[in-house]
């Protein structure tokens, strides 16, 4: 039985290496999901968003959107765990490989001014898209009105695009 299991595991290796298709870098500490969506991209983007990852924290995809005006670009959004809470990676994807943007708590509190408006709405219109699926029950007119609110003006925007908030009358 050893045997064969030996067999098996380096036909395993060695038709995976004549194949010529290289697996993704893909730590334990991914989940399912975004370990699926990184097999999706070029080797050379997954490494690069995986070089950002710790061993000692925990990743999940958030989204990933084209940029509208700019559809060469995608933005993608991975939600960071650590002990304490959460952070959000965000990075560019282009065709010719990925870069880390910015980690915050909160994605749309966009601290690279250099970025088009098209790509911070993109941004945010992804985390108000992963906030709708999670907060189903949430008043959002209501989170938005009642101060102290940390609603900006580029997250209010994707929320009416999203229909979650009304124009002010």
């Amino acid at each position: 039985m050893k045997y064969i299991i030996s067999l098996f595991f380096l036909f395993f290796l060695v038709h995976h290496s004549l194949s010529g298709k290289e697996t993704p870098v893909l730590l334990p500490n991914i989940t399912p999901r975004l370990a699926k969506f990184l097999e999706s991209l070029p080797q050379n983007a997954q490494n690069e968003i995986t070089s950002s990852f710790k061993e000692t924290l925990s990743y999940d995809l958030i989204g990933d959107k084209k940029v509208e005006a700019e559809p060469s670009k995608r933005i993608i959004e991975i939600d960071e765990t650590t002990e304490a809470g959460h952070g959000v990676l965000v990075f560019e994807l282009t065709q010719s490989g990925s870069r880390f943007l910015f980690l915050n708590d909160l994605p749309y509190k966009i601290p690279l001014p250099n970025l088009s408006h098209a790509e911070q709405f993109t941004i945010a219109l992804i985390f108000a898209e992963h906030e709708k699926a999670i907060f189903v029950d949430r008043n959002w007119g209501r989170m938005w009105f009642d101060p102290p609110s940390a609603m900006t003006d580029i997250q209010k925007e994707a929320y009416k695009k999203l229909g979650l908030i009304q124009d002010e009358k």
